[in-house]
């Protein structure tokens, strides 16, 4: 049985070696081993020990049990040698087989395997949850309720390794890829220190650990070895946890020849992005990794690494300097990026359309409920958590419920305002939400709006890697009293709802109208948007962080429809019409008329009668 690692308070600097030989496995071979801080955040600081074989000796291994103790502190991996070359593990959740002759890992259950979301809540399942107070965790159903997952590392030249006394030995990369999930926990190897995002809601691990980036960004050069290997295990994580939504240009050829012949014969700068990519100059790499936007920019994904710099790059002019000389010698590469973010669509006349077009109605461009007649309309332009903070302290006892005077950016805090001025008011009779300028935020928030609209809440999605379909169900505390109770089953509002959508619509502003549409509420409007993937963080074999749409969560209608392409409207409204607006500078533009949008009352009587 494989120990579990103790992690014990130690110097930042601590740094230990011994070396050894791996002495089972023939293609193990000689290795050092080095113990180096761990930093969560969350649970008190700690060391573990990494190996390095002498094949790779920048490529940092980790025992599968020692990286299940840090990512979920408190938990226990058992290694059962189970055949020739072939051990078991167990983490309580799920059990994979691993061949370290072979390279191989199966599982049955790959989602439980790597589930970190016990961490957020007891029992929950690896699902999408942005951990908002006022919604938790009901139960899943999948189906087909099982499927065998097969990773073969050979085919990327991954090794795995084991040491003959009950250990498994992977890259930490390639585990750390495994496991990262959609509350962005994630973990990363800097060279110097090992940083885990175990339950904090972070993108980047610089906000974990400020100084993360710096050991990242210290050295101009790489190894050899940890260049090739960093290509091979990026080109491994793409090909298996990317989500594939679907409207990047090449999304086809990705599926079916992976990352590594796509760059090679698909696309014309590929190539070139190949070679920075494997380049042991770093500011080579950090181009070829924006590079790779060309293949699979769509609005969630970014490659581009150079972030880790910071804002102020005055400590990194050098670098900086050095970035921008290979990006003017590659002008194939930039006008790739370019092209592949050309994909989206250009929004710019629709995004100065909303700003100028929708205050001339609504009377102030700040307005989050506006009334005439016999319709309200609520407006926010993202489904944003700004009051978090305010809303846990709520359900901690330790706060006030947050209200409009205290919160007023926070987008549940404006939907509650809006729900309870217009059912308070005896006129109003249809309620229309308004995204048409939302590019998307939380989840959490998404389900809880829904739920008070159509009373339930739940997530569908497929899962590209496991090729199940999974239909998510959520609580809400419907009546915000704190409390998940009976008594959230009474709240009803008594309203012709509508949601108003535009080609800005993105993301999670696309999953709201598709979501009420399945519910027969109609959507207003132009078609939405689109947007049908979760984010999910990842890392550089090297350490550096970046995100891709995850595998995880490839969102679907209740038909088990993609909406990547966006929804489409239940009560159209022309935009094809032009219309001159005074723009920035008080220049004179031409955008999309969008004035039938905002004609409120107009809006309102489509409504009623569609309700009717």
């Amino acid at each position: 049985m494989a120990a579990l690692v103790i992690l014990s308070a130690c110097s930042p600097k601590t740094v230990n070696s011994r070396r050894g030989v791996a002495d089972d496995q023939p293609d193990g071979g000689a290795f050092t081993e080095k113990t180096f801080p761990v930093v969560t955040k969350v649970a008190p600081d700690g060391e573990v020990t990494l190996r390095f074989y002498d094949a790779l000796p920048d490529v940092a291994y980790i025992s599968a049990a020692d990286f299940q103790s840090i990512v979920l502190p408190g938990s226990t991996m058992t290694v059962t040698h189970t055949g020739v070359g072939e051990y078991t593990l167990a983490n309580g959740d799920a059990k994979a087989v691993v061949n370290v002759n072979k390279d191989v890992f199966v599982s049955s259950d790959f989602d439980a395997f790597t589930n970190m979301m016990s961490l957020l809540q007891p029992g929950m399942a690896n699902v999408y949850y942005d951990g908002m107070p006022f919604i938790r965790y009901k139960g899943i159903t999948m189906t087909p309720a099982v499927s065998t997952v097969t990773l073969d590392f050979a085919k990327y030249g991954i090794d795995i390794h084991a040491d003959g006394k009950g250990a498994v030995y992977f890259p930490f990369a390639t585990l750390a890829d495994m496991y990262s999930d959609l509350f962005y926990h994630h973990a990363g190897f800097n060279g110097e220190k090992v940083v885990a995002n175990t339950s904090v809601n972070e993108v980047s691990l610089a906000r974990i650990d400020p100084d993360y980036n710096k050991a990242l960004l210290a050295n101009r050069t790489r190894s050899a070895s940890l260049a090739e290997f960093t290509y091979k295990e990026l080109c491994f994580a793409m090909d298996h946890f990317y989500g594939f939504p679907g409207r990047v240009a090449l999304n086809d050829k990705l599926i079916a020849k992976g990352m590594d012949k796509t760059l090679e014969e698909d696309l014309k700068a590929g190539p070139t992005i190949k070679k920075l990519l494997k380049s042991t100059d770093l500011a080579e790499f950090i181009v070829g990794m924006g590079g790779l936007n060309a293949l699979y920019y769509e609005g969630h994904t970014s490659m581009d690494i150079s972030s880790a710099m910071g804002r102020d790059r005055s400590q990194y002019e050098e670098l900086a300097s050095a970035i921008k000389r290979i990006q003017e010698e590659n002008k194939d590469v930039m006008d790739a990026i370019r092209e592949g973010r050309a994909t989206m669509g250009g929004r710019s006349l629709e995004v100065m359309a909303v700003r100028t077009l929708r205050p001339q109605s609504y009377g102030d461009a700040q307005a989050t409920y506006v009334k005439k007649g016999n319709t309200a309309v609520c407006v926010f332009n993202s489904f944003n958590t700004r009051a978090e903070d305010a809303w846990k302290a709520y359900y901690a006892g330790t706060g006030p419920k947050p209200g409009i005077d205290d919160n007023k950016g926070d987008s549940m805090v404006i939907f509650l305002d809006a729900l309870n001025k217009a059912e308070a008011d005896p006129e109003v009779e249809n309620f229309i939400v308004d995204i048409t300028s939302n590019g998307g935020g939380s989840a959490d928030i998404v389900m809880a709006m829904t739920s008070l609209i159509m009373n339930k809440s739940y997530l569908c999605y497929d899962n590209p890697l496991t090729r199940q379909r999974s239909i998510v169900e959520y609580e809400v505390d419907r009546n915000f009293d704190g409390v998940f109770d009976e008594k959230d089953k009474d709240v009803k509002y008594n309203l012709n709802f509508g949601v108003l959508t535009s080609d800005i619509s993105f993301s999670c502003g696309n999953l709201f109208p598709s979501m009420l549409k399945d519910a027969g509420i109609p959507v207003i409007g132009e078609k939405s948007g689109g947007g049908s993937c979760a984010i999910q963080a990842m890392c550089t074999a090297d350490g550096f962080c970046f995100q891709i749409s995850s595998f995880r969560s490839r969102l679907n209608s209740l038909k088990g429809e993609n909406i990547d392409t966006g929804i489409l409207p239940d009560i159209p409204i022309d935009s094809n019409s032009m219309v001159e607006v005074v723009g920035p500078n008080e220049t004179k533009m031409t955008v999309k008329n969008y004035k039938d949008f905002y004609d409120i009352e107009k809006v309102g009587q489509l409504v009623k009668e569609r309700a009717k």
